[in-house]
């Protein structure tokens, strides 16, 4: 994480002055800043679409409505960007986390008897917008094309000029991929990108991210701490035992049509033996199967494999915590979670939070463990 200053994070545990607002941009990139008075930006690493925004915003300077023309709180290519942060009382401008950038879904507006109005808004990250530009005719992708081209020439349909921060690869098809008519561009880029072992994602400044999940075990320190004593903004806590999906193994198998190589296989395991889905434990093995097209060697399916168990393993065992609001987190952040009355004191994966917008909201958080802190 390390997004903001030290500064914001040592404010963001004791008490200070929080701002938030909402940029309204159309298509001919007029913009609008309002503020916002309550709401949400939701995130959730296994959903399709990673983020949601649900916002109330004010107009005091009555800018947007009524508008004679060129309403600019229609669903027809507005964006919004949203914003929390610090305001600091010396001479230090203030520092704000950006949330997200959101196609507009849908907009309320109400005129209150004071004259005043009051805007709600329904928006959610680019990928919905890709989604929706589904296949009019069957698209191919020729046999041979590099995998992280391919993916980028399905988003330059929508977003011609979408930016990047992406791994490089040498995968590449083995066979033409035929896309029915109808079907869902982002489903294509997504899974394309799970044979190159990454998560795909629109990150907060909108770019688009193709990289492996990061490895928990390889990682030196928390982004953030949640340890009991002074200065811990975490209140509430709940332990969660499930065994859905439960997989602690990922089996794939690379069919490799169009030449005239037999088929591949790759297996990871949790093989962690101090894990409670350890493979040679008591909680058994409960392998998720895949076959991938695109997959022509050991070595890829392997990879392919330790990618797609990262997002299952440690959902066995979740946590679910409230807490003041850290707005600079991204899906997928460390933190680390102590408290003793609990027996809780661990590492563990960000999979589900929310950014509050309004000032003394909570901030939800759901975690799943992946191994024991040392501390």
């Amino acid at each position: 994480m390390a997004r903001q200053t030290e500064k914001f994070y040592s404010a963001l545990r004791k008490s200070h002055t929080m701002i938030s607002w909402v940029d309204i941009i159309s298509g001919n990139l007029e913009t609008i800043r309002l503020p916002a008075i309550a709401g949400n930006v939701d995130v959730d690493r296994s959903a399709a679409i990673r983020r949601k925004l649900s916002v109330e915003c004010v107009d005091p300077e009555g800018k947007l409505t009524p508008r004679e023309s060129g309403e600019i709180l229609t669903p027809h290519g507005t964006e919004l960007r949203a914003y929390r942060g610090i305001v600091y009382h010396d001479d230090t401008p203030p520092e704000v986390c950006p949330l997200g950038v959101f196609r507009l879904a849908r907009s309320t507006v109400t005129d209150d008897s004071s004259g005043g109005s009051k805007i709600q808004i329904e928006a959610f990250d680019r990928s919905r917008t890709i989604a929706r530009d589904k296949f009019q005719v069957p698209y191919t992708i020729a046999a041979g094309v590099n995998v992280l081209a391919a993916i980028k020439d399905i988003v330059k349909r929508t977003f011609p000029a979408a930016q990047y921060d992406a791994i490089t690869t040498t995968l590449s098809t083995t066979a033409p991929l035929l896309y029915d008519a109808g079907a869902d561009p982002w489903t294509a880029v997504t899974d394309l990108a799970t044979s190159m072992g990454c998560e795909i994602y629109f990150d907060v400044d909108g770019r688009i991210v193709v990289a492996p999940p990061d490895d928990i075990n390889a990682l030196p320190a928390p982004d953030f701490t949640y340890i009991e004593g002074q200065g811990c903004i975490m209140t509430d806590l709940t332990r969660v035992y499930s065994d859905d999906p439960g997989y602690n193994g990922v089996i794939v198998t690379g069919e490799s049509p169009g030449d005239e190589k037999p088929p591949v296989r790759g297996e990871a395991w949790d093989m962690q033996q101090t894990s409670p889905t350890y493979r040679y434990g008591d909680y058994g093995e409960v392998p998720h199967f895949v076959t991938d097209s695109l997959v022509k060697t050991e070595e890829e399916a392997t990879a392919a494999a330790k990618a797609i168990l990262a997002q299952y393993l440690g959902f066995t065992s979740q946590l679910s915590i409230s807490a003041a609001v850290n707005p600079s987190y991204e899906a997928g952040d460390i933190v680390e979670v102590v408290r003793a009355s609990a027996g809780v004191a661990g590492l563990y994966a960000l999979d589900v939070f929310n950014v509050p917008l309004k000032k003394d909201d909570r901030q939800q958080l759901t975690l799943r463990q992946r191994r024991v802190s040392s501390g």
